[in-house]
């Protein structure tokens, strides 16, 4: 208690310190986050005359890619200061600023699930449409709570060192017999049962449509648990990238933006990656209600990251493909293999389903960890 407090009150005189001009936004942000009382200042006319944008995604490289391609651009553009907060957009950590009147955000890189749960609490602003240009973001990827920012996929991947022949399905991947060797799957139920039901027959269009009932998502459970004793879960990133740069896992489902860097990594000619039934996923822009900034300028920042060529770049630089259907024609020749969102890899993979998600996460999550742990 005394240690909060103690806190508490170095953060009221951090807050101080901003409204008298000594120190900057950033520099508040970062106080408050060494602090974890990020949430406990004010988002009060200061902050708006700040002149300044934050982001928020959940940091690492990410963080460095998003302030260069999309923040340092946009302040090129406008003059308008953009920081980049990486601590992590969760949708509970959004509510719980916009309900205590202490929004530090203006816009957060998170998913179609998040605008999807914030909007239907009041707690995000809806997107302006007549700012954000629809015709610049594939079919089916908008929302009225958030927007399409950037696409990656689950990927079947595999150490060809490890194999003497390589797999091309999930089919393929459920067949220990001809493909020996470790599994490394999802240490969460997201994007994972879709290969399962691909596995028994399940075209990527159909998929949906297979975990539709109860019956279809108990067959898929049942088909990870069948394979179990092969599988390495990975909780993050970089662990399923360890896994298969210290030769652990033979075969694995991982992010496609982990699978171009191991492209990297790995001996050359010594690891695979397909597209085909992959599970392709995007990103979302989305705005806190009552953000410092104001709506329109968060908005104008989003249309700013609709431009074709810096999304590109990105692409380029940590994997996730572009938004902008324009984008495709764009990519260099080098990186259409590794690109998500092209036409030819949308055409043969299944598109996440969060309206899935938001009625069956909660009870496939338990079953699914009960069938690769108990």
């Amino acid at each position: 208690m005394e240690d909060q407090a103690f806190r508490t009150d170095l953060a009221e005189i951090a807050a101080q310190r901003f409204r008298r001009g000594e120190i900057d936004r950033r520099s508040l942000l970062k106080l408050l986050g060494a602090l974890g009382l990020v949430p406990l200042i004010g988002s009060d006319k200061a902050f708006a005359d700040a002149k300044e944008l934050v982001l928020v995604n959940w940091g690492g490289e990410p963080s460095k890619v998003l302030q260069k391609v999309m923040g340092d651009t946009f302040t090129a553009e406008t003059g308008v200061k953009v920081t980049v907060d990486g601590s992590g957009p969760s949708a509970g950590k959004i509510r719980a600023m916009v309900e205590s009147g202490a929004v530090v955000w203006d816009v957060c890189d998170s998913g179609p699930g998040s605008a999807i749960i914030m909007g239907n609490q009041g707690v995000a602003t809806p997107i302006d449409y007549s700012i954000v240009d629809k015709s610049k973001v594939i079919d089916g990827f908008t929302w009225e709570y958030g927007v399409a920012n950037y696409m990656y996929s689950y990927v079947l991947c595999c150490n060809t060192q490890m194999l003497k022949e390589t797999p091309k399905t999930w089919a393929d991947v459920w067949n220990v017999k001809d493909f020996p060797g470790k599994r490394t799957f999802r240490k969460s139920v997201r994007g994972m049962l879709e290969t399962a039901a691909m596995a028994m027959g399940a075209k990527p269009q159909e998929v949906y449509d297979f975990l539709k009932d109860e019956k279809g998502i108990k067959a898929a459970i049942a088909k990870f648990h069948e394979l179990r004793e092969h599988i390495i879960v990975w909780s993050s990133g970089s662990a399923s990238q360890d896994l298969f740069l210290q030769n652990e896992v033979a075969i694995g489902c991982i992010w496609s933006t982990r699978a171009q860097l191991l492209r990297d990594q790995m001996p050359a000619g010594g690891f695979s990656v397909t597209f085909n039934e992959g599970v392709l996923s995007p990103g979302a822009w989305v705005v806190p209600k009552n953000n410092p900034a104001g709506a329109e300028l968060a908005m104008k920042f989003i249309a700013h990251t609709q431009d074709p060529k810096l999304q590109v770049e990105w692409l380029k630089l940590i994997g996730s493909g572009p938004a902008n259907p324009a984008a495709a024609a764009m990519v260099p020749d080098e990186l259409k293999a590794w690109d998500p969102s092209s036409p030819e890899h949308m055409a043969t993979q299944t598109v996440y389903n969060d309206d899935w998600y938001a009625k069956n996460q909660v009870k496939a999550e338990e079953l699914y960890i009960d069938a690769l742990i108990n």
